[in-house]
């Protein structure tokens, strides 16, 4: 007797092939965490926040850039449509994370004029050059960091063990609570595409690369506490 094999959906593949990456970013994650108690840590993870937040139209207006390259791709004309609905739903976004860097002792010309640290460039930097590959591999970063973002029980743990006023995490809070809806929306679309071979490749690429930085940008935030501590994963 022959088993059917059952045929996973492009989503299913992915979470496969990502489980010890996000593993990783969940012991560090947890490291973090632990390490709320100290300002520090929570100023330099409120700084991190508005870095990626501020990043995410400027990638979300290169995916439909390069996508509106391919008038021949069917893949990159079904990009473009969800792409440009999901910039208005970010808009401001890297406001509200500004200001909660400000409730938490930075400034606005700290966050402004800071160089970035090197992961975080790392971790945009390779969304840029994996997109101009093929627009589809932002839909990687977004199952990275959209679909597997922080809960709200993780953020309400931060805001405990911070003791910090609970209006200096309303970005988290909003992702936490916001990107319930764009979780699925990302799903369905992502199951909905005829992907080639190759097109999964270069989105599982850019899922890989994604949760490497991220778990090395948390890593980071960990060492800026004051004490001898080591983010292990």
């Amino acid at each position: 007797m022959f088993e059917k094999k059952l045929q996973l959906s492009h989503f299913e593949r992915l979470q496969n092939s990502i489980k010890l990456f996000k593993s990783r970013c969940s012991l560090v994650s947890e490291k973090s965490l632990q390490l709320a108690c100290f300002p520090e840590v929570v100023r330099e993870q409120a700084y991190i926040n508005y870095c990626v937040s501020s990043s995410t139209i400027p990638l979300l207006t290169e995916t439909i850039r390069c996508a509106k390259l391919l008038p021949h791709d069917p893949i990159a004309k079904l990009l473009i449509p969800y792409m440009e609905k999901h910039i208005p739903e970010e808009q401001g976004h890297d406001r509200i994370a500004l200001e909660d860097f400000i409730r938490l002792g930075g400034t606005k010309e700290q966050a402004l004029e800071r160089i970035p640290p090197g992961n975080i460039s790392a971790l945009l930097g390779s969304q840029y050059h994996l997109i101009r590959h093929h627009p589809v591999a932002f839909m990687g970063y977004l199952c990275a960091t959209e679909v597997n973002h922080p809960t709200v029980e993780y953020v309400e743990n931060l805001i405990n063990i911070s003791g910090k006023p609970r209006e200096c995490f309303t970005a988290m809070l909003l992702h936490a609570t916001v990107d319930i809806g764009h979780k699925e929306d990302i799903i369905t679309t992502l199951n909905s595409l005829p992907l080639t071979e190759e097109h999964y490749k270069i989105i599982e690429m850019s899922a890989f690369q994604s949760y490497r930085y991220i778990a090395l940008v948390m890593e980071d935030v960990c060492k800026v506490a004051p004490v001898n501590n080591k983010a292990t994963a």
